[in-house]
Parts: structure tokens; C-alpha cells; sequence
């Protein structure tokens, strides 16, 4: 039974890091430009004691974000660069992490598994794709439910060494998101129900110094919006807050997410009433945790986000719900058949972990491709926000930071299109429908766009790959995937719309010489190519030859 549970509770595990595989690349993203680019910068030019520990220590929408910023420097001085890819790694096996803690401070195997399998349902799926396929994000709000369960884990265990370990891991809580706070009053409620006194002030002690130390100079985002100290502020941070809390298991709906939010924190007020504070030593506190950060959010958010809750906090959704879960089942498992309430449970489980999969599947691909068409166009013209979409909120400063970390060499953009080998099986076909849109080649990139696909068979992603043939080499690249709706409404073929392809290279990660453009598309096994009249001649200042008539 245990070994059938903890494969079932892998498969949405495997499933969801392998969805999400193409989006995690060694791109820099939106905050990481100020949080980690410019501050490895400022390493690799030299700092002071002083101002390393300002920059360590400095805020970023509210956030002190220590954490994050000293694995950007250790990076930094173990290899001189920063690896996003890696980074984003280490949020999610934070999160493993987590599923691993709980299973192991489950106390029996029938809690060991049942906490297992839910947290598994729950949280590898993809209404939390912004935190599996942005490192930005994953190491940030991944890792600092991770800190909270170890602090909390930590007080649980009782003794004076536990108390300061854990107490140093509250520390780095409150310092990797400002909602770390939460686990001081979490840890003193569970120190005063058990009666530890002495503890109790040592605890409060260190919170207080750890708390005042990040309120010391703190500031608000002159750009942000918040929710004024009125009756109506008050309601609209209440409901973003029940919205938070119900945002998991209403798949983000506006109107049913504030309702199971209430849900929840009646389901939790009724566990705490039968005495699930001295029953549940682990699973209540971190369900409160959970909890309260959710409503420090809704504080700092509410205003800001209009009513959207955003993938990025799903995870204290996913946290609370299986903790509660985990305690009602197994509450009713205290029976002759202890396996009887999780069986019961897992068609429910696998229904709602395929149905989120399913709900949010264009979030994440839109996702991606956003983020990647900005990527692209960066690397065509080599500065940022020439397209619809931009790496950064303000596109100069991220052009600048780039620039000067290429030049200093701490930071590369990566690629989005790959060189693969060419396929032995791979046969010609006079069957592949394409267009190209645009073409160009300049001194820093190669870039073609446009739509290729085969008439009888559904496009899907990563299915385009790009071939560069000269007289003596033949290379074949990915590309990334484009939605084109007006493709699939123009050729009267809706199962065309994911035909659309980029492709785009640096010049220095190109062969040089005359090309002639090819496609292949790879479908179920099958690799099918042609050949075209355009023409790049990379060498020199290079040139496309977009040929007419195609």
C-alpha cells in the first residue's frame, strides 16, 4: 500500500517539472534584473563591507530578500557568473523539500502517507507555474514556506538547542519575504500553549530583535498602490485575503475563491475547537502560517493586484488546504481501516490535480511565450522592449544592466533556440505548409519568424525546428512556439494555431558561411523536412534573403 501511495504521489511530481522543463532556461526576469544582476555587478566591481551588506540587506517591494541575494553571490564567487536555471532548481527542490519534511515529521506511516499524496496533488500542478518556471519567483516563495516548516519543526522539538536553530531559521524567513514575519507569532503560540515559558522569551526576543531589524529604515515602493485605513480598505483586504485562501481549490474563480477561503478558515476554527493545537504540533501551526502570511500579503497586495491572485502566492493556498485535509482525514482514519479515508480521497485528488493541469495550461504557455518574444527581440536588436513584451518595466535599464554584465562578463542572456543534432530518420517532404514573416541578420543575431506545419496533423509545441544547410554542414536549432490564431483562421485549420515558430541566435553561437533556411517538424516519432529559397549569409555584416513568392 505505502510503496503504491508514493508512487502515485511522484507521478504529478514528474509530470509538472517535465511540463515546465522548456520554460526553465538561464533567462534574467523582471525583478531579478535589480535583485540579482545589478547586484552581482556591483560584486564584480568591487564593494565595501559596508555596502555589500546595504545591498544584502536593501529593500525591493517591501521585501528583504537576503536569501535569494546571498545564493546570487555565492554563485558569483564560486563560478563569476549567475545561473537562473539553477536557481529557479533550488526553489523547486525547496519545495520537494518541504513535501520530504512533512512526510517525515508525519508520525505514522498512514499520516506519513496521506500528507504525502495531498501536498503532492496540491502543489505539482500547474496553477503554480509562475513559481516552477520562474527562478524569480520559485526561490522566493517556494523557499520561504521551507524556512517557516523547518522553524516550525524546530520549536516542536523542544529543546533549548532546537529553539535558537530554529530561531535562526525564522531569521532567514523574515528576510527572504517580508511575510516571513508570520512564523515569530506562529512559534510564540506554540510555545505558550505548551507552557515553555522560558522559551517563550527567548523566542520573543530574538523575534523582536529579528523583526525591528527589518522594520530599521523600511520603506514603501513609492509606485505601489495600497488599500486606505477605511471600513472599505478593510473589506477589500479582507476578501483579497479569503481570496488567497480559496484560490487553490476554486482554480482562481473571483466569485467561488473568497467563498472556500471562508471554507477553509471555518474547516481550520473547527480543528482548533476539538484541540488540534495540542493533536497537530506541526501540521496546525504551518496551516497558520499559511494563514497569516496569506493576510500580510492581502495587506501589501489587495490594492495592487484589483482582485487577481497571482500563481506565485497559490503556494500558501496549496499549504493550508493540505494541512487541513491532512488533519481531517486523519482524524477519520482512527479507525479499524486507517487506509480507508485516503482511498476514498484520492479519485477527488486526482481529478482536481488533472482538472488544474487542464484550467491552467494557456497560463503557462502564455506564460512563456511572453516572456520569451521578449527575449527574442532583445536578442535581435540588443535592446530591450522592441516588441509587445519587455524583460523589465523599464526596457533601458534592463538594455544597461545587460550590457554592462555581458561586458564584465558575470552574465550572458542564454539561448531559446538550441542547437540539436539533425535526425538520421528524418526525411524530406513536399507535405510542410510554412511562411516566413520575417528574416534578418545583422552583426549581433540571426532571427527568423513565421509558421510552419503539416496539413492533417495538429501543431503543437516545440514541434518546429529550424535548419541552416550550406554546402558542407547542415545544423538544425529549435525554436520557440508562437501562438497564431490568425494562421489557423486564415488556412481555415484551428488545429494550426500553435504552428507559429522564432527563431532567433547570436552570430558568435552561429557557423558562418551561406545558408539555406529549412524547416522540419517533428510529430509522434515521425520527423518530416523541406527545404527553402531563403537564403542568410552569415559572414560579415551578414544579410537575409528573404525570397518572394514563398
Amino acid at each position: 500500500m505505502v510503496a503504491g501511495l508514493a508512487v502515485l504521489a511522484l507521478l504529478p511530481v514528474l509530470y509538472v517539472l517535465h511540463r515546465t522543463a522548456p520554460g526553465r532556461i538561464n533567462i534574467v526576469y523582471w525583478d531579478e534584473f535589480e535583485t540579482a544582476l545589478n547586484f552581482v555587478i556591483k560584486l564584480n566591481q568591487g564593494t565595501t563591507a559596508g555596502d555589500f551588506f546595504r545591498d544584502l540587506f536593501a529593500l525591493n517591494n517591501e521585501h528583504r530578500m537576503v536569501t535569494s541575494r546571498l545564493m546570487f553571490a555565492v554563485s558569483y564567487w564560486l563560478t563569476g557568473t549567475v545561473d537562473f536555471s539553477a536557481i529557479g532548481t533550488i526553489g523547486i527542490a525547496s519545495i520537494i523539500a518541504l513535501g520530504a519534511l512533512l512526510v517525515a515529521t508525519a508520525g505514522t506511516f498512514v499520516r506519513a502517507a496521506t500528507v504525502g499524496v495531498i501536498f503532492s496533488f496540491l502543489v505539482f500542478q500547474l496553477e503554480h507555474y509562475e513559481n516552477f518556471l520562474w527562478s524569480g519567483s520559485s526561490i522566493d516563495h517556494f523557499q520561504v514556506v521551507l524556512l517557516a516548516a523547518i522553524a516550525i519543526v524546530a520549536v516542536n522539538r523542544g529543546t533549548g538547542a532546537a529553539l535558537w536553530a530554529g530561531a535562526i531559521v525564522a531569521t532567514l524567513a523574515t528576510f527572504t519575504l517580508a511575510h516571513g514575519i508570520v512564523v515569530w507569532p506562529v512559534g510564540a503560540a506554540m510555545l505558550w500553549v505548551a507552557g515553555r515559558k522560558a522559551h517563550l522569551i527567548r523566542w520573543s526576543a530574538v523575534g523582536g530583535a529579528a523583526i525591528g531589524a527589518f522594520l530599521l529604515g523600511f520603506h514603501v515602493n513609492s509606485a505601489e498602490r495600497f488599500a486606505g485605513v477605511s471600513l472599505e480598505g478593510a473589506l477589500k483586504v479582507g476578501h483579497y485575503w479569503l481570496a488567497m485562501l480559496g484560490a487553490l481549490p476554486a482554480f482562481g474563480d473571483k466569485i467561488w475563491s473568497p467563498a472556500l477561503g471562508a471554507v477553509l478558515l471555518v474547516l481550520l476554527a473547527g480543528l482548533v475547537w476539538r484541540g488540534a493545537w495540542h493533536r497537530e504540533p506541526i501540521a496546525l501551526p504551518l496551516a497558520a502560517f499559511a494563514v497569516g502570511a496569506a493576510a500580510l500579503i492581502a495587506i501589501g497586495r489587495a490594492e495592487l493586484a484589483a482582485g487577481v491572485v497571482f500563481s506565485r502566492y497559490y503556494v500558501l493556498s496549496a499549504v493550508a488546504w493540505t494541512l487541513t485535509l491532512t488533519m481531517l482525514l486523519c482524524r477519520a482514519s482512527d479507525s479499524p481501516r486507517p487506509w480507508r479515508p485516503l482511498v476514498l480521497a484520492l479519485p477527488a485528488l486526482a481529478a482536481f490535480n488533472v482538472y488544474a493541469n487542464l484550467s491552467f495550461q494557456d497560463e503557462t504557455d502564455s506564460w512563456i511565450e511572453c516572456r520569451d518574444h521578449a527575449v527574442a527581440r532583445f536578442k535581435q536588436h540588443g535592446v530591450d522592449g522592441r516588441g509587445p513584451f519587455k524583460l523589465h518595466p523599464d526596457p533601458a535599464r534592463a538594455t544597461d544592466l545587460l550590457g554592462r554584465a555581458e561586458a564584465l562578463g558575470v552574465y550572458r542572456m542564454g539561448p531559446i533556440s538550441r542547437r540539436v543534432p539533425f535526425p538520421k530518420d528524418a526525411t524530406p517532404s513536399s507535405r510542410v505548409a510554412y511562411f516566413v514573416d520575417e528574416m534578418t541578420v545583422n552583426p549581433r543575431s540571426a532571427f527568423v519568424t513565421g509558421w510552419a506545419a503539416i496539413p492533417g496533423q495538429t501543431s503543437d509545441r516545440g514541434q518546429v525546428y529550424l535548419i541552416l544547410k550550406s554546402a558542407t554542414e547542415t545544423n538544425l536549432f529549435t525554436t520557440i512556439t508562437i501562438t497564431r490564431p490568425d494562421v489557423a483562421k486564415a488556412t481555415g485549420r484551428p488545429d494550426w494555431t500553435l504552428a507559429g515558430f522564432t527563431f532567433v541566435r547570436r552570430r558568435d553561437r552561429l557557423p558562418t558561411g551561406e545558408f539555406q533556411i529549412g524547416f522540419l517538424i517533428e510529430d509522434e516519432g515521425k520527423r518530416e523536412f523541406v527545404m527553402t529559397a531563403h537564403r542568410v549569409t552569415l559572414v560579415g555584416h551578414g544579410e537575409a534573403h528573404l525570397a518572394t513568392g514563398e
